[in-house]
């Protein structure tokens, strides 16, 4: 039987030339796949960076992408394309592979945030100028819808918001803030038209940012000048509750330090390990952990600065905080590594000048740190904490990998 097997297919092969077996290329040219690429951006310079994080090595960059000083991107479900907003409004859609720039288009005058629905059809980006939110379609990136987030002032007048994420969740919704409005407002990406199916107002005082449990079942937004964050379950939509932000042992809420913020922390980079939310306080030396069974206070760990991103590693057992604290001073050189377990700090890493948003790959093996004053991008083992490769950067900042793809409110 296997003789026969073995004519057949040769005379099958001398027939039709084997069309349908693949012969290795003759090309020397670099093929990669996309679902552990490190996407950094390189603010200054106006253009990306993309890593192989397997080999540690810089395939490439894609430049005339706008002002990066606060850029944000998402991807597409299958990790091709890259959709990068500039802080000046402009979408950029960047193909992967190809390291090439495959479509741009302006969606405002001051943009914030961007995702993608659940479907990857749609991109959905915020605005602080001219306010509200736009909807393009993610093939074209032709205009979809826009929604101006239209609040009544007390005097009667009309005023369109600014606004802050988006995300998606697992039942194709997209949630947004309002800064003026302090409002969170629920988008169906289902239904024809995206109508917006649910406003919350009086949440808190101005909406600053928001993240979603791994889970998707929690929506959290953060409040720049309330005590509290607001928490909303994502399958019930029936309110915003308030989350005291402060500590309360014995029934009296403690204050902690009080410092110069010098960047406000991000929530879309709370760790969520367990039934643990590591959360980092602003303007405080210190990171706040909660339960989410019922977002109570569990500990408040001291670090050496303030925090910005404190993100968890693939597996849950750690979490790793940069540091941001005056310029030239130890602390912003920092990043520490909390052990998940005893809730205590278990390494500390001099990085380098302004290290910031320390990024895992997929697995967690390693881990990537923008280090902005000295140009480069620090690569450590996560194991041993052992420097693994610095990749030279013109003033790097935000660090994406391309498993976001797969990850709601990402």
């Amino acid at each position: 039987m296997k003789w026969f097997s073995f004519i057949a297919i040769t005379v099958l092969c001398a027939a039709t030339g084997c069309q349908g077996i693949v012969k290795p290329s003759a090309s020397k040219e670099r093929l990669w796949g996309t679902a552990s690429l490190m996407v950094v951006a390189e603010r200054e310079a106006g253009r990306i960076m993309v890593i192989d994080s397997i080999r540690h090595e810089l395939l490439g960059r894609v430049g005339g992408l706008g002002n990066l000083r606060h850029a944000v991107m998402t991807f597409s479900r299958d990790g091709r394309y890259a959709y990068v907003i500039a802080r000046d409004g402009t979408l950029s859609k960047v193909d992967l592979i190809r390291l090439s720039l495959e479509k741009q288009v302006k969606v405002g005058e001051n943009s914030i945030g961007v995702a993608i629905s659940r479907d990857s059809k749609y991109i959905m980006v915020c605005n602080y100028q001219p306010g509200g939110v736009v909807i393009v379609n993610s093939d074209n990136l032709d205009m979809v819808k826009e929604i101006p987030a239209e609040m009544i002032r007390e005097d009667g007048t009309k005023l369109i918001s600014r606004t802050v994420g988006p995300l998606d969740t697992p039942d194709n919704l997209m949630i947004f803030g309002l800064m003026e409005g302090n409002g969170v407002w629920v988008v169906d990406m289902k239904q024809e038209g995206f109508p917006v199916i649910k406003k919350f107002w009086d949440v808190g005082e101005t909406p600053y940012d928001q993240l979603i449990t791994p889970d998707g079942r929690s929506y959290v937004v953060g409040l720049l000048s309330s005590e509290w964050v607001g928490v909303m379950d994502t399958w019930k939509l029936d309110e915003v509750r308030k989350v005291d932000m402060r500590e309360r042992r014995e029934g009296k809420v403690k204050e902690g330090e009080k410092v110069p913020v010098y960047h406000i922390p991000h929530l879309e980079s709370w760790a969520i390990s367990g039934e643990m939310a590591f959360v980092p306080a602003i303007g405080e030396k210190r990171v706040i952990v909660y339960s989410t069974k019922d977002w109570s206070f569990i500990k408040s760990i001291p670090i050496a600065g303030t925090p910005l991103f404190v993100v968890g590693r693939p597996g849950g057992r750690e979490v790793w905080v940069d540091n941001v604290d005056a310029p030239g001073s130890e602390a912003e050189r920092l990043v520490q590594v909390i052990d998940v377990e005893t809730l205590e700090i278990k390494k500390t890493i001099d990085v380098g000048k302004g290290a910031l948003d320390p990024q895992f790959t997929p697995k967690g093996e390693a881990v990537y740190i923008s280090v902005r004053e000295e140009g480069k991008v620090a690569v450590y083992d996560t194991d041993s904490y052992r420097l693994i490769k610095e990749i030279p950067a013109e003033k790097p900042s935000g660090i994406f990998c391309t498993d976001r793809a797969v990850k709601f409110g990402l």
